[in-house]
């Protein structure tokens, strides 16, 4: 940079910080008066808001938690059980067809609720290395199954 730029760009600099101090002293500070406690509240009240000190704010924490606390016993004992039931299995047929990824058939079972989650599912058989000597063919699969039992299924080993 020679010293015409340098100059020009001082200048510049100098323009700048002039006129952001112009308006930062011409800003009438009585709009803008320091927000004391009185004034935050009010703001607040007329805004819809409750203001609470700390300490009835506090208080009214704790009396809140002991009403929940004696409430919990009684809510308890009034509840009935529900009947215990045998947890039903899903069974589900899959049928493997030619072009079907293991993301493909992951989905599939997730939607028929045999498996939890599609992406865990797809994860196990890639780290496993079942995703590449998966079978065409149809399986018999149920929830019950776990991912080992199920890749051990499709892949027929």
């Amino acid at each position: 940079m020679n010293k015409r730029n340098t100059r020009a760009f001082a200048f510049g600099v100098l323009i700048s910080v002039c006129t952001i101090g112009a308006f930062y002293f011409s800003m009438d500070r009585e709009k803008s008066a320091d927000l004391n406690i009185k004034n935050a509240q009010s703001l607040l009240e007329d805004n819809g808001y409750v203001v609470l000190a700390k300490d009835t704010y506090d208080q009214m924490n704790k009396t809140i938690t002991n009403q929940t606390k004696q409430a919990e016993p009684k809510e308890q004992e009034k509840i009935p059980k529900p009947p215990e039931t045998e947890e039903i299995s899903l069974t589900y047929q899959l049928e493997i067809v030619s072009g079907m990824f293991s993301h493909d058939i992951a989905v599939v079972l997730a939607e028929k609720k045999i498996i939890d989650d599609a992406n865990q599912f797809e994860t196990y058989l890639e780290e496993n290395g079942y995703s590449k000597r998966i079978q065409l063919g149809t399986f018999e699969l149920n929830a019950k199954m776990s991912y080992k039992e199920i890749a051990k299924i499709i892949t027929k080993s």
